[in-house]
Parts: C-alpha cells; structure tokens; sequence
C-alpha cells in the first residue's frame, strides 16, 4: 500500500501528487498590531503582495484555495489566478459558556475549523472519478499570512518526513506495507516552537476541533499538542516564519528569489 501524502513536487502538480489533499487555506486574518499593517498586503520586493505569493504558490495544486481574513476584505484584491478563491468566515462558537461569549471570534483555530466545514460539505472525487462520500480522511494545508513559508514548502517537508517516518507492518507474505494510520495533524517546528499554522490537518480532527472551540477554548497550543506530529524545518526557514515587524518582513523577503 502506497502513502498517500506523496512528496512529489513540479511547477503544476499531477493529482497523484497530491492524493488525499482537499484544499488549502490562507489564514491572513491576523490583528499585525507589532507589524503597524495588514500582514496579508505587505509587498514583496517582486511587487506582490504576501497574500498574492501564498495563492500564487497555493494555485500549483490544483485544489480549491479558501481566503481566511477575518471579514478585512483581502480575498477581493487577489491577482487572478487559475485556481478559484472560496471566501470563509471564521467559525463563531455555538455555545452558551460565558468565556465563548466574551470573545468576538474563536481565533485561527475558528477560521481552520470554518474552512474545513466548507470542504467537507464539498464532495470529493478520487483519482478513478468516482465521488468519496467519507471525505474524513482527507487532508487540508494550512498557510499562515505571518510567514514567507509557503503551501508548497510545508507539503514537500511534512510529506517527505512522512515517507521516511511511517512506520512499516509486514504482511502475510513478508512483504513490508507503509502504515496508513497517521497522527491527525503534522506542523512545522523550528529549534525552539512549533508552529500550528504551518501544516497539514486531516478532516477527522474537526468534530474534536468544534467541541472544544463550542466549549469556550481558543488556546491553538491548547488544542494542537495532543493531536499534533512535530515537523522540523530547515534551518535557511527559520528567519521566514513568525514575521511581526517591519524590519523582521524585509530581512526575510531579501532571501526570497527574484
């Protein structure tokens, strides 16, 4: 049995490379009270604008790319691009808790938990045409607006990381079979944080996810650590991920590739 998370990268992926992948979202929907503005419509030394570089990038997959930006209008001055934009809405709580109530939005696990909810209302069609009714086991990218790491940098690293790491069972024939049972979430680490706006989430996580946002939590930590796989990134990420200054945003967008 082949894994499903295949680390095959090219300028337009194929879907056998990207098996088992149902969408991306952009989660650009940050308050940037450090950075002085809107982190999505900082410009890159090419001229775009940093949400323009992770659709642009999120485009290559061919799957259905959702804008998450907390109501701020962002998704309305995207380039086009081939791949259509969804538009989602951060996930408001359903509950009566007096913590939920106090809080205007459930935070980026809200905007994870609404894109997800919008996916799975979506059917899914695997690779003989045919629709996938039980589209829980299916897999969405998460790309954070606060990093120049994009959708295609974390599908390669976790991917490869899963085609080394998987845990390997022997058959009846002595032949060893790749695991299919994999942790529900992968994020990227660096030498001294995880960070669980940079991953691969599958479906299954989103009941769980809904409870505890309903129960008045919106701790990302909270929520990620038990369910979380721990993907370290190369060092040459480090100083692209967790941008929250000026002067943090153009130290790392010199590095990018003219």
């Amino acid at each position: 049995m082949t894994n499903p998370l295949s680390p095959k990268l090219s300028k337009r992926l194929s879907k056998s490379d990207v098996a088992g992948l149902a969408g991306i979202v952009i989660l650009a929907g940050g308050l940037s009270t450090r950075m002085g503005s809107p982190k999505a419509l900082l410009t890159l030394p090419s001229g775009q604008s940093l949400l323009d570089y992770h659709v642009q990038r999120a485009s290559q997959f061919g799957v259905p790319i959702l804008i998450a930006d907390n109501a701020q209008g962002f998704s309305t001055q995207v380039e086009d691009v081939v791949t259509s934009l969804i538009y989602v809405e951060d996930y408001q709580p359903q509950s009566s808790h007096p913590d939920a109530k106090h809080k205007h939005s459930a935070g980026p696990l809200g905007a994870i938990l609404s894109a997800m909810q919008q996916l799975l209302d979506q059917p899914v069609t695997d690779q003989t045409g045919l629709t996938d009714t039980n589209n829980i086991s299916q897999w969405m990218l998460v790309v954070s607006c606060d990093s120049l790491v994009s959708a295609t940098d974390i599908w390669k690293q976790v991917t490869e990381f899963i085609a080394t790491t998987a845990p390997q069972v022997v058959d009846a024939n002595q032949q060893a079979v790749t695991q299919t049972s994999y942790p529900q979430v992968y994020c990227l680490t660096d030498n001294e944080r995880m960070y669980p706006l940079l991953g691969l989430y599958q479906f299954s996580v989103a009941e769980t996810l809904q409870a505890y946002l309903d129960a008045g939590e919106r701790r990302v930590m909270g929520f990620i650590k038990p369910v979380c796989q721990h993907v370290a990134m190369p060092e040459s990420w480090y100083a692209l991920s967790n941008l929250n200054t000026q002067e943090q945003f153009q130290q790392a967008s010199q590095s990018l590739p003219s």
